[in-house]
C-alpha cells in the first residue's frame, strides 16, 4: 500500500474484513512476518519504483578508473555557503551559490569548475571550458576525456558540447543518484571545507537537526557573510586547495597512461566550442581580417593562400579573451 500503513493498521483493516468473511483474525506480529517474507514483492508499491531500483534491484558495480581523463562526471551543486544580497532597499542573507564541477573519477580530481547564482547551460559550458584550459596547464596541451557523464539538465542543448569534450557521452538515467559519484564528493567538500566557514548553511533538510548550525549564531553574524564575489573567492580557494592536494598523484598517473588513450582537443575545436564573438561578421581585406576586441583594433591573417579565395565571404571570428594570439574564422 503506497500509504505505508504500519503493522497495527494493517491488522485492524484485515480483521474488519475477516470478521465479515468468517476468516481467522490475525495479530500485528503476523503482519510483520509476512511483510518481511514478501518484502521484494511489496517494496516497489510501498516505496516507489526509484527506491526499488536503488535499493532492491540488481546493481551495476564499478571501480574507479586507473588513469586520468578516462571518465569525467559533472553536476551542479548548491554550495552550503551563504552570501548576502542588498537590493531594493533590503538585504537577504540566505542566498547560496551554485557550482558546476567537472570531476575526474581518477583521484576524484576537480578538473573544471564554474561558480554562478544558479545552474544554467552557460555555467555548465564555463565549467567545461575551465576543464579544457586546466588540462593544458597540467599537461602542456588541451585534452578531451574518453567518457563524460552528466545529468539530464538541458541535455538536448548541451549534448553537442558534451560530445565534443569526450569520445563517449553517457547521460545518467533519470532519478538514478547512484550513477553519479560526484554527489558523495559534494558531501565531502561540504564537511571538509564549508563547515569550517562562518557562513556555512548546514546539511540537507533531511539531515539530523542536531548536526545543523546554531540558527542564533547565524543570525548574530549574518552581517559578516560575504557578498557574491566573496563567496566565489571562498569556493575558488576550496577547489584550488583540492587540486593542490591531489595534483602530484594525478600527474603521476597521467605519466603512466597509455598514449593511445590520450585524446587531444585541437585549439580550433576549443575556440569553436567556447570562443567569444564580437557579434559582427567581417570581410577579408588585403591586410587580413580587421576586428575590434575590447575597444582595440586587431589584424589577423592566415598564411594559407587558399584563404584569399574567399574575399567575398563574411567571417565570424571566435576568440579567447584571455589569449588573443590566435582566433578562429568561421563562415
Amino acid at each position: 500500500d503506497p500509504r505505508n500503513l504500519d503493522n497495527e493498521q494493517v491488522r485492524s483493516l484485515y480483521n474488519m474484513m475477516a470478521e465479515k468473511m468468517g476468516w481467522k483474525k490475525i495479530s500485528a506480529p503476523t503482519v510483520a512476518r509476512w511483510r518481511d517474507k514478501l518484502d521484494s514483492m511489496l517494496y516497489a508499491r510501498r516505496r516507489g519504483s526509484v527506491a526499488f531500483s536503488n535499493l532492491k534491484a540488481m546493481q551495476v558495480k564499478r571501480s574507479a578508473p586507473t588513469y586520468p581523463l578516462y571518465f569525467w562526471t559533472m553536476d551542479g551543486w548548491d554550495a552550503e555557503l551563504m552570501y548576502q544580497i542588498t537590493e531594493n532597499g533590503g538585504t537577504t542573507y540566505h542566498n547560496r551559490p551554485t557550482v558546476v564541477i567537472v570531476l575526474d573519477a581518477c583521484c576524484k580530481y576537480p578538473i573544471g569548475y564554474a561558480v554562478g547564482t544558479h545552474e544554467t547551460p552557460e555555467l555548465i559550458q564555463a565549467a567545461l571550458r575551465n576543464a579544457a584550459l586546466h588540462t593544458e596547464s597540467l599537461f602542456g596541451q588541451m585534452y578531451r576525456s574518453n567518457q563524460l557523464q552528466s545529468d539530464r539538465y538541458a541535455v538536448k542543448k548541451m549534448t553537442p558540447i558534451y560530445e565534443a569534450m569526450a569520445d563517449k557521452f553517457t547521460p545518467a538515467r533519470a532519478k538514478n543518484a547512484k550513477a553519479k559519484i560526484i554527489e558523495p564528493y559534494f558531501n565531502s567538500i561540504n564537511k571538509k571545507y564549508c563547515q569550517m566557514a562562518i557562513n556555512w548553511s548546514g546539511y540537507g533538510i533531511t539531515s539530523n537537526k542536531d548536526k545543523q548550525p546554531n540558527s542564533e549564531f547565524l543570525n548574530k553574524y549574518k552581517k559578516d557573510f560575504p557578498d557574491f564575489e566573496g563567496v566565489c573567492r571562498q569556493l575558488t580557494e576550496i577547489i584550488e586547495r583540492e587540486r593542490a592536494e591531489k595534483r602530484e598523484e594525478y600527474l603521476s598517473k597521467w605519466n603512466e597512461c597509455p598514449e593511445e588513450h590520450k585524446i587531444l582537443l585541437p585549439y580550433e575545436n576549443y575556440l569553436m566550442l567556447f570562443g567569444s564573438t564580437t557579434g559582427h561578421k567581417n570581410l577579408l581585406q588585403g591586410s587580413g581580417l580587421k576586428i575590434t576586441i575590447g575597444g582595440q583594433k586587431r589584424d589577423y591573417d592566415c598564411f594559407d593562400h587558399d584563404f584569399r579565395k574567399y574575399a567575398s565571404t563574411r567571417w565570424e571570428v571566435r576568440y579567447d579573451p584571455q589569449d588573443l594570439r590566435r582566433v578562429l574564422a568561421v563562415n
